[in-house]
């Protein structure tokens, strides 16, 4: 079976949305500049930025966004001192 992939909006707003859901006591903003896609996230009195670059929007598929995703929602929950995390692979 085919892996679904998601155009380059489509793809930002399922990120926006589902940290939204997974973080729901956070504040979830999004930008884009430049082909970098950021998602800050504001949790606990920590603030959080993952930047995602357009071409591995491109390239991954839905199961490859909800597992990045989850890494993304684990760590912000675990209060990780780690303030700003690229997602690139």
């Amino acid at each position: 079976m085919d892996r679904m992939t998601l155009g380059i909006e489509e793809a930002a707003c399922r990120i926006l949305e589902r940290l939204g859901h997974k973080l729901s006591d956070a504040e979830v903003d999004y930008e884009s500049f430049a082909g970098m896609h950021n998602f800050i996230i504001n949790h606990a009195g920590t603030r959080f930025t993952v930047q995602v670059a357009e071409q591995a929007l491109r390239r991954k598929s839905v199961e490859d966004l909800e597992e990045a995703i989850h890494k993304v929602a684990e760590r912000v929950l675990s209060n990780s001192t780690l303030r700003s995390l690229r997602y690139t692979s």
